[in-house]
């Protein structure tokens, strides 16, 4: 799976640059979007410019279709890795946690540490002189 994410991660960069340099390379003029806030002419001509759409209009649509589908995949993609990986992880701890608990070293281990800890009877207070 990491092969095919790897594959669409490249494909998603130069998609993405290729939109770039055909947005750039595409004349600004009163027919497109820009021209809906002047008139309604600019309207009428931006409904019926598809008859009229250039080879350029058309290669960068084509390429945020690709963009974008390939965005979901990509999403899918790491949605289900994600979600794997945390189930391995949930696995490991409880696996580890199981074997802590059964191992005869930690019992043997808090044995020792219960036994070294001081009591608070056998402990020796200091001594605080009253300040008045």
């Amino acid at each position: 799976m990491e092969g095919v994410q790897f594959f669409l991660l490249i494909v998603q960069i130069i998609v993405a640059v290729l939109m770039i340099i055909l947005v750039l390379a595409q004349k600004s003029d009163g027919d497109s979007l820009s021209g809906l806030s002047s008139s309604s002419a600019g309207l009428n001509s931006a409904i019926s410019g598809k008859a009229s759409m250039s080879i350029l209009s058309k290669i960068t649509m084509t390429l945020i279709a690709i963009f974008m589908v390939n965005c979901l995949v990509l999403a899918s993609i790491s949605k289900n890795k994600s979600t794997k990986i945390s189930q391995e992880l949930q696995q490991a701890i409880e696996d580890h946690n199981s074997k802590d608990s059964k191992s005869p070293k930690n019992e043997l281990d808090q044995q020792n540490q219960s036994s070294t800890l001081p009591n608070d009877s056998n402990t020796i207070k200091p001594a605080v002189p009253d300040v008045e």
